[in-house]
């Protein structure tokens, strides 16, 4: 864009030497310089070395769900090479012609009554101020023109700045917000600072600004450098890139954007000639004479071909200049088959082998020679894996690490199930700890965990938990209680205790309340109850039992015994009824002894009855619980069959 730039001449070229002119400055002079040098000027600055964008501010953000879209302070550049200031405490213009005032967080366009896509744009206009004319101040100002245009109706003249695209749903409520045809302003000094538009969400806040991309500058020799997270070199027929470099880690790809190395080609890496490494006249299509030196990994994505005998006349060292051994890598290897060690064939993705096992000690006691096929070796994680997207999820840390003979450090199992590394199991002095990195027996389980059991058995068939001793005891349980049981529990053998008793639900209240007693041993599920009753002055007594008595008990017996004096004639009197029975025939005063059983009749008692006879069958038939009792041989145990070797009888 030119312009024609006239100013007014303030010499009379008419006389030589030309003299300045006297008198004072025309109106029509100053409005000639107004209009036809300083304004043209202005515009030609700006379009000489700038192209149309936004040049600073002007983010627009919207809350997604509502209505309204505001765009903040900031300054663009049209393409005539006008400045669009929208400063705080300034004005803008609204499509309706009305003014409002820009505030600190910019100003706000109302989207009630829109719906569908919408460009909101900014453009140059001015207003005349007619609040200064009283006093004699004729001023006029720089007011954007805000609008929120259909993209049919928006035509690209130059005039307007594209911020952002709106959508908006029928209610009037914004659903997205696009940077797609927002451009920031160019410039082209010798160092140009770069610029990418994007949407950034806080929530349900969407911001559509200019974010810092990068930074391109001259040398003085005549290069350029250019700053930047990655670069991608496309094609102008499409958006693939070709050519991507990333700066960061100083990795290159090749038909690739994620080189996994120095230099990454995806697909045929092809050479035409001989190459030569430390020589002049390759003799073979790969010629390496001396040390052959690659300062990082190389990683070929697709087919190498080498049509030609390749040698190697001298050591090869990756990222050393000094390598100690035929091939010495001092960085990252890639190995995209299998790899193998020790031998000419892997018979699997990595095979190692070797003679196992750790050899010679020196006095610090470290390992002064090993042929253990694969060996790690760290102050903490030894061994990590990951998951399929690439999460650390498992890893064998060496914790407690000692630096004493005797002291190894403790090789531990860890995972990351749930984001956190936690301690699985642990092994020290041949001992196993699960939750614990000290522990005191062979297998010691320890939870910390509310909630959480320290070891659970199950099993379909057999044995849940087996336990053996030899001498001493075969399980040990400490707490309150003890153990608790949820199912038959067979005893073969003596039951040494302080106290039986039995726990059921209350006859009575079975869900708010327990009833519980103390056992006897009896063919029937019999339950025995006594006292002391004193007769009174007619010789007889009545004895009141608990009101759950004959909810708990049937088939009742009874048993009475005078004490200090005999009594012939003491009986019974009345048979159990509302938990109450009666005795006579006794003298006054004499104290009486009585029993009653009863047979328990209860839900639990009915459901499970006692079976005082049954017979042996299957694998039992002809075995004993205690065959030793009987002067038979021990491997005729009715468990005999069930038990490991280990803790069979006998």
């Amino acid at each position: 864009m030119t312009e024609r730039l006239v100013r007014t001449d303030y010499t009379d070229p008419t006389v030589s030497p030309p003299e300045p002119r006297q008198g004072d400055t025309g109106l029509r002079e100053s409005r000639q310089d107004q209009e036809g040098f300083y304004v043209p000027l202005h515009r030609l600055h700006g379009s000489a070395l700038h192209d149309k964008g936004v040049a600073v501010g002007l983010a627009v953000d919207t809350t997604v769900g509502q209505q309204g879209v505001r765009v903040g302070p900031g300054v663009a550049l049209d393409g005539r090479g006008r400045l669009l200031p929208l400063a705080v405490g300034g004005h803008a213009k609204l499509e309706d012609g009305s003014l409002v005032t820009v505030a600190q967080l910019g100003v706000v366009l109302s989207t009630q009554g829109l719906s569908g896509s919408r460009y909101f744009t900014i453009a140059w206009a001015e207003t005349f101020d007619f609040t200064g004319i009283a006093a004699g101040a004729f001023n006029t100002e720089t007011t954007p023109l805000l609008r929120l245009r259909k993209p049919e109706e928006f035509v690209d003249d130059d005039t307007e700045i594209i911020l952002a695209e709106v959508v908006i749903d029928a209610g009037g409520k914004v659903t997205g917000l696009d940077v797609v045809n927002r451009r920031a302003v160019g410039s082209s000094p010798n160092r140009v600072r770069l610029s990418r538009t994007a949407v950034e969400r806080v929530g349900a806040l969407a911001i559509a600004s200019e974010v810092s991309a990068g930074e391109l500058r001259a040398l003085r020799n005549g290069g350029l450098v250019l700053k930047a997270q990655s670069l991608s070199v496309q094609p102008p027929d499409g958006d693939a890139s070709a050519l991507w470099v990333a700066p960061s880690s100083g990795r290159v790809g090749v038909g690739t954007t994620q080189p996994e190395a120095p230099l990454d080609v995806q697909g045929t890496a092809v050479f035409r000639d001989r190459v030569g490494i430390g020589t002049a006249v390759p003799e073979t299509q790969l010629d390496v004479t001396g040390g052959a030196v690659v300062r990082g990994p190389a990683s070929v994505h697709g087919t190498s071909t080498v049509l030609g005998t390749t040698v190697l006349r001298g050591r090869v060292g990756i990222r050393t200049t000094t390598p100690d051994v035929d091939l010495d890598v001092a960085g990252d290897a890639v190995v995209r088959d299998r790899l193998c060690v020790g031998r000419t064939q892997a018979l699997a993705r990595v095979h190692a082998i070797d003679q196992g096992g750790f050899t010679d000690e020196d006095s610090t006691g470290a390992s002064t020679v090993t042929h253990v096929p694969l060996l790690a070796q760290s102050d903490s994680t030894a061994i990590g894996i990951l998951n399929a997207q690439k999460r650390p999820a498992f890893a064998i840390n060496i914790d407690a690490n000692g630096g004493t003979p005797d002291q190894r450090g403790v090789p531990t199992l860890y995972d990351k199930y749930d984001g956190w590394w936690r301690p699985g199991i642990s092994l020290k002095n041949g001992r196993v700890g699960m939750g614990t990195q000290d522990p005191e027996c062979k297998l010691q389980v320890t939870t910390d965990e509310e909630n959480l059991t320290a070891l659970a058995a199950y099993s379909a068939h057999t044995f849940a938990l087996h336990a053996i001793s030899g001498d001493g005891t075969g399980l040990f349980a400490f707490g309150k209680p003890a153990g608790q049981f949820w199912g038959d529990l067979v005893v073969s053998g003596k039951i040494t205790k302080s106290a039986v008793q039995f726990m059921i639900d209350h006859p009575l209240d079975p869900a708010g309340r327990y009833l519980s007693h103390c056992a006897v041993e009896s063919d029937e599920m019999k339950n025995v109850y006594d006292g002391e009753v004193v007769l009174d002055e007619t010789g007889g007594a009545e004895i009141t039992l608990p009101d759950w008595f004959e909810a708990l008990n049937e088939r009742f017996r009874y048993q009475l015994t005078a004490v200090g004096r005999p009594a012939p004639d003491l009986h019974v009197s009345r048979k159990l009824s509302d938990n109450r029975f009666s005795i006579a025939g006794g003298e006054p005063g004499t104290e009486v002894c009585w029993q009653v059983t009863g047979v328990r009749h209860d839900a639990y008692a009915l459901a499970n009855p006692l079976v005082v006879e049954s017979d042996k069958e299957g694998e039992e038939y002809g075995r004993y619980r205690h065959p030793e009792e009987h002067g038979v041989s021990a491997d005729l145990n009715v468990n005999h069959g069930l038990m490991p070797a280990a803790g069979r009888p006998g």
